[in-house]
């Protein structure tokens, strides 16, 4: 029966503590999403691009013996 209480207590804790937490609009969250996305574009590998002799994961061309 104590263990109940305690995982219960718990439970009512952590309702709780999430009951508090400060919330957003989600078309604020939007903008600021876009806005961060917008500003760190220019350094994105993945919109810009990586130069290959940056890349780690270019094909290496080895030593091939016949």
């Amino acid at each position: 029966m104590s263990t109940q209480i305690q995982s219960m207590q718990k439970q009512l804790d952590q309702l709780r503590q999430e009951a508090n937490i400060q919330r957003l609009p989600v078309s604020k969250a939007i903008e600021e999403l876009i806005g961060y996305m917008n500003q760190h574009s220019p350094n994105d590998g993945l919109v810009v691009g990586v130069a290959q002799s940056e890349n780690p994961f270019r094909d290496q061309k080895g030593c091939i013996i016949l």
